[in-house]
């Protein structure tokens, strides 16, 4: 393994830029935007597959001491995106566009789950909640010139309302596992990767709104649908803008449709 990792993105002394924060979510600590930081540039493919990650020289590129690097190390093994080798140290794991496909794919089954679990049992409050959310997207869509993060953070809220309202204690808690503390939150907090124009915002708040009034209806399976539909379509368009950042292929098999 190579032991000769400095990281790719040097900050002032002050400390990790703050990374967008959505609505409603707290203040971010210091090892946090740290791990946010390291775990978006593994993302992107700056630290190379086995790469090691120095604790020191990251300490000094932040303007911090060891203890909060240490902390943000930990947090990216729980993510799954550093492998801790005792007596050794932090190694990066493989994150490639497969691996980025799977989680669009996992998150596509489960929140599509969440769609059916929620349409079979609709309360009229959270319905009223959860159209607010679209008609909230459907003005970014109106709106030509809206930020691209914003607009994802505006899908992300709405898919909110379908997984804290599905009725399934255990899914709730799985997709908000994913939203906090996996490669799924981290894809959405620097560079945009999808929504990247007015057509494609268009085509996204559509389906959304499609997704709404068949929970609304009652239509289960094609709430599902629809719902994993708007995923994979926002998996293809991300894993588009990776392959020129990254200039690797996926393979087909990962690509699933319904």
């Amino acid at each position: 393994m190579n032991d000769t990792s400095t990281p790719r993105r040097p900050v002032e002394s002050a400390g990790p830029p703050p990374l967008p924060r959505r609505d409603g979510e707290r203040t971010r600590t210091i090892p946090e935007q740290i791990a946010d930081h390291l775990g978006i540039a593994i993302l992107n493919g700056d630290y190379r597959s086995g790469e090691r990650v120095l604790e020191q020289q990251i300490a000094e590129a932040y303007g911090v001491s060891r203890g909060p690097v240490r902390e943000a190390i930990r947090t990216l093994a729980n993510r799954g995106l550093v492998e801790l080798i005792p007596r050794r140290g932090a190694y990066v794991v493989d994150i490639s566009l497969d691996t980025i496909a799977d989680v669009f794919n996992v998150r596509a089954v489960l929140l599509g789950l969440a769609a059916r679990c929620y349409a079979r049992q609709p309360s009229p409050r959270s319905l009223g909640d959860l159209f607010d959310r679209i008609w909230a997207l459907q003005g970014l869509a109106t709106d030509d010139g809206t930020d691209p993060v914003a607009f994802a953070h505006a899908t992300g809220r709405a898919g909110a309302v379908i997984y804290r309202q599905c009725g399934n204690g255990q899914l709730t808690r799985m997709l908000r596992v994913q939203n906090e503390g996996s490669l799924w939150g981290l894809i959405w907090r620097e560079r945009p990767l999808d929504f990247l124009t007015p057509d494609r915002r268009r085509q996204a708040a559509a389906d959304w709104l499609a997704a709404a009034t068949e929970i609304q209806a009652g239509r289960d399976l094609e709430a599902e649908r629809i719902v994993r539909k708007a995923l994979f379509e926002s998996r293809d368009a991300s894993l588009a803008m990776l392959r020129q950042l990254r200039h690797e292929a996926v393979h087909p098999s990962r690509l699933l449709k319904d």
